[in-house]
């Protein structure tokens, strides 16, 4: 057993009480459904407040057990990871933080119809989230401006917001070509504004250099305070509850160790049970307890509770690709080749959370809506649907760089993610995968303005003219469409499958406050119930919107009493 499984080891002895006990029948004023970034978060909101709180995992502490799970996109099959982990897909993730556009948020408040949502009065929502350290500058050569020290509140917390000790080396020259191709650098990304170039955030302790997941910071530091709630873990909800049209709980189910049976039971709602299970399960568990498109349920011979057609529809996702060269500086991969460098490699980044094991993310990140001549080539129909469907400051595509060594070689990538998605899927992903007629013409003309991008580097010298990958056989619209449709992959950022809205819009799932519509004490919180999903990387505003619905469930309290 590695230090750091025995670390987790002697906690779980430790914290033993605050785990719940599978097969035996228990009340909590709530009971949520994932134990992810967003359900954690909220469960120890709501714990700390007093309240008695279920969180059911399916799965357990990523530190000693983790999982992959795919689905399928057009013909290929796609891995497609999720957080069956304490701590979900902040446990898995590029660790990249930032936030959204400003005119993003307020397109939100205008399709919900409430203002709260909009950047101004949901910005303290996204500070009190998190605690921010500020970068070791000397590293970052002559980058300035790293960051907006007003975007951040000394009293956020408990998630850290750092940077690395250590910088990849392809960064700095990413840096140099965003510039030159135009996308100017800004003070740090979480401001309201994207359209630029600037180092990301990252979500790692700056004292460690490891991962601050919701199960690393929130977990964790209610379990030392003894405030956290009772943690369900390796355990399966298979079903709502109801009274009617009232959810009162929660049928769940802890498969069996070592020989041992599986075992039934409910975890029963005084208040309300949250569902929190990500974009992929959260629309699962309404539909297979009645709440969903009533025809479609009928099929499966699922009694209908509530009509939402909208359950499980508005999938929005990134797609991304990329383009590499070799380049003529080492990169981190490279010592791996060297056991005696790799060990020092390691035992720098164990001792001094420094070293080239502390590179995180993807580096230097640019952001831009296609230039106008590439925006020329796209049909009438698609530039008018990009400026009817995305405000102005919303960025159309994201360019994320890292490296790669393979067989003696060095390579730089710049991967190329469409943030500005114009096609819709569903929870099975049997839709064209984001990649419709439109998204087809913006991928090909991103993947023309990439390679100026790299241009710009070979420019410099510091990579090589020939293009490693897709390479210059791939020249024609057609060719590089094909190249993209078999080589794109999914970012991971699927939202809006529980989708939020008005009373009056037919694919709306939950309300402003993630009430599900035709139903009581039942909410959705998680990115499904995002109305749509923002430019760029969604960590930010998963945490920040379990903490708006946390202070919403207690002023409510609050209010009663």
């Amino acid at each position: 057993m590695s230090p750091r499984q025995e670390k987790v080891v002697r906690i779980l002895q430790d914290i033993s009480s605050f785990f719940g006990v599978p097969g035996t029948n228990a009340t909590f004023d709530y009971v949520i459904t994932g134990g992810g970034t967003a359900g954690l978060a909220l469960g120890v909101r709501l714990a700390a407040a007093n309240f008695s709180v279920a969180v059911i995992e399916a799965g357990g502490f990523y530190e000693t057990d983790n999982s992959n799970l795919s689905v399928g996109a057009t013909d290929r099959t796609l891995l497609y990871a999720r957080g069956k982990v304490l701590g979900g897909s902040s446990a898995r993730n590029n660790l990249v933080y930032h936030r959204p556009t400003i005119g993003s948020l307020q397109k939100w408040a205008d399709e919900v119809g409430e203002q709260s949502w909009n950047w101004e009065n949901h910005l303290p929502d996204y500070k009190k989230a998190v605690n921010f350290t500020a970068p070791n500058e000397s590293l970052y050569g002559n980058a300035t401006n790293l960051y907006d020290a007003s975007a951040f509140d000394s009293a956020g917390g408990p998630v850290h917001v750092s940077y690395s000790n250590f910088v990849d080396p392809f960064a700095p020259w990413a840096r140099q070509a965003y510039i030159a191709a135009g996308l100017a650098p800004i003070a740090g990304l979480s401001s309201g504004h994207l359209l630029g170039s600037s180092y990301s955030g990252l979500l790692i302790d700056p004292t460690t250099g490891r991962r601050s997941s919701s199960e690393a910071s929130y977990l964790q530091s209610a379990l030392n305070a003894r405030t956290a709630p009772s943690i369900y873990k390796n355990t399966l909800a298979t079903e709502i509850v109801f009274d009617g049209n009232k959810a009162i709980g929660v049928a769940a189910l802890t498969a069996g160790t070592y020989g041992t049976p599986s075992v039934n039971f409910t975890l029963s709602a005084r208040n309300e049970v949250i569902v929190s299970a990500g974009a992929l399960q959260s629309p699962q568990l309404p539909m297979v307890s009645g709440i969903g498109n009533c025809s479609e349920l009928a099929a499966f011979n699922i009694t209908c509770k509530v009509n939402l057609p909208g359950v499980g529809k508005n999938l929005w996702e990134h797609i991304d690709f990329g383009i590499s060269h070799a380049v003529n500086f080492q990169v981190a991969g490279s010592a791996a080749s060297n056991a005696s460098l790799a060990n020092d490699i390691l035992n720098s980044y164990l001792s001094s959370a420094s070293g080239p094991d502390a590179i995180e993310g993807t580096g230097y990140i640019g952001w831009e809506k296609l230039p106008q001549a590439n925006r020329q080539q796209l049909s009438n129909n698609t530039g008018a649907l990009l400026s009817s469907t995305f405000p102005s400051d919303w960025p159309e595509i994201e360019y994320l760089p890292h490296t790669e060594y393979s067989n003696g070689t060095s390579y730089g990538v710049i991967n190329c993610a469409l943030v500005a998605p114009l096609s819709r899927g569903t929870v099975s992903l049997a839709s064209p995968f984001c990649l419709g007629t439109a998204n087809r013409q913006v991928a090909v003309e991103a993947f023309k303005r990439l390679r100026t991008i790299w241009q710009g580097l070979v420019n410099t010298g510091v990579a090589s003219p020939v293009e490693a990958s897709p390479g210059s056989t791939v020249q024609t619209d057609a060719q590089i469409l094909q190249f993209v449709q078999e080589n794109l992959a999914p970012v991971w950022h699927a939202s809006g499958t529980c989708k939020m809205g008005q009373r009056n819009d037919s694919m709306a799932v939950v309300d402003s406050n993630g009430a599900v519509f035709g139903s009581s004490g039942l909410r959705v919180v998680d990115a499904s119930a995002f109305p749509f999903l923002p430019p760029g990387h969604p960590t930010s505003t998963v945490y920040a919107f379990a903490k708006k619905i946390a202070d919403v469930i207690i002023q409510g309290r609050n209010e009663t009493n």
